[in-house]
């Protein structure tokens, strides 16, 4: 088994070298594993490649891929995954930073966890037995702690506690190698996240093992300023294009919304009363919806063939009426018992509307725009 260990460095002069010779021995643990150092530099200042490239004297595993440019890290480590993937035929890639913050010590946890059978391995500061550093400030504490969980609500992979980890392995066949590089949201740290969601829906059966996670040892921390903003900015782009159907069918009720509850409280004040304007301003709402969700919210699965259309329009209406006909019950029997005024009649029609959204999506997605 081939495994590349990939270490972006931008100004990492007083630690890269003291890593490499850490690495070194750390490998003599497993005679039977043919491993591999990739560091990608931004081209630094410091000479950090410079000691790199006296180490390439010194063993004949390290290698060094130059940046033109520092673009972020994101953009580091997909430079450094394509040319690992042209250039070095790994098996397994290992995620690592230059500044001792990941002991090296720790890299066998996540290479035997490869070799136990998982495909994606995360060394996690938030498992039992990991840690981050005390001396964190406590706003730190809270934005990791609260970033990881918001994240892992969001994203709905339980499994997982540790989603902004940067000490990963990722086996290459069947995972790595079916993941277009080019895709990866963000070029600054965020893209650990969107790397692991597109492991995840590849079935990669992940497995976290703890880890201490260290205070720098020397320099500088290149944690960049936007860290936040770029992270819950991909976490929430994931969430819109896995779910966009969704998002769209949601946008298309707040608009059946507006038309089906404008025409109520109209009718509601004439002849017809509550009980009669429901059913009528629903189904005038339900004709514009259906308009709306065929052309827009599920476009992607659209009904063109006028038979399918009007079969499709008829399982529409029969399952749109349902919710419509509980509303309308709902509304009667609130307002028969505590009076028709504005405020009783609308929590009733509202608590229908809730369950109409629920209703109508599954019917929508799972029968008449189901995928084909």
């Amino acid at each position: 088994m081939k495994v590349v260990i990939v270490i972006p460095t931008y100004n990492e002069a007083l630690n890269i070298g003291r890593l490499i010779d850490s690495l070194a021995e750390v490998f003599k643990r497993k005679p039977e594993i043919n491993f591999h150092i990739l560091i990608v530099d931004a081209n630094s200042p410091d000479g950090t490649a410079d000691i790199v490239k006296k180490k390439i004297n010194d063993y004949s595993f390290v290698h060094i891929y130059v940046e033109e440019k520092k673009a972020g890290l994101g953009a580091a480590y997909i430079a450094a995954f394509k040319y690992a993937l042209q250039n070095l035929s790994p098996d397994v890639l290992v995620e690592m930073d230059a500044d001792f913050q990941h002991n090296p010590e720790d890299l066998m946890k996540l290479v035997e966890e490869i070799q136990n059978g998982k495909d994606y391995i995360v060394g996690s500061r938030f498992t039992e037995g990991g840690s981050i550093p005390k001396d964190w400030a406590l706003y730190r504490k809270l934005l990791s702690y609260g970033g990881n969980l918001f994240t892992k609500v969001v994203l709905g992979i339980y499994e997982v506690n540790d989603f902004t980890s940067g000490f990963k392995a990722s086996r290459v066949k069947d995972f790595v190698d079916k993941i277009d590089l080019n895709s990866v949201q963000s070029e600054g740290f965020a893209y650990k996240i969107d790397l692991l969601f597109k492991m995840y829906k590849l079935g990669a059966k992940i497995k976290e093992v703890p880890i201490t996670f260290g205070l720098r040892d020397r320099g500088d921390s290149k944690m960049e300023r936007n860290n936040f903003i770029d992270s819950l900015r991909v976490v929430l782009s994931i969430r819109f294009n896995e779910n966009s159907n969704f998002f769209k069918f949601v946008a298309v009720g707040f608009i059946g919304l507006f038309v089906d509850s404008g025409l109520f409280n109209i009718l509601r004040l004439t002849p017809l009363g509550s009980s009669l304007a429901t059913p009528i301003s629903g189904s005038i709402a339900l004709m514009t919806t259906y308009i709306l969700n065929n052309y827009w919210s599920f476009s992607d699965r659209k009904i063109e063939s006028p038979n399918k259309k009007l079969i499709g329009f008829m399982i529409y209406v029969i399952s749109s009426i349902i919710p419509i006909l509980v509303r309308s019950k709902l509304v009667f029997i609130v307002t028969s018992t505590f009076g028709d005024t504005f405020l009783v009649s609308n929590t009733a029609f509202f608590i229908g509307i809730v369950f109409g959204l629920v209703w109508n999506f599954l019917v929508y997605s799972k029968i008449i725009w189901r995928k084909r």
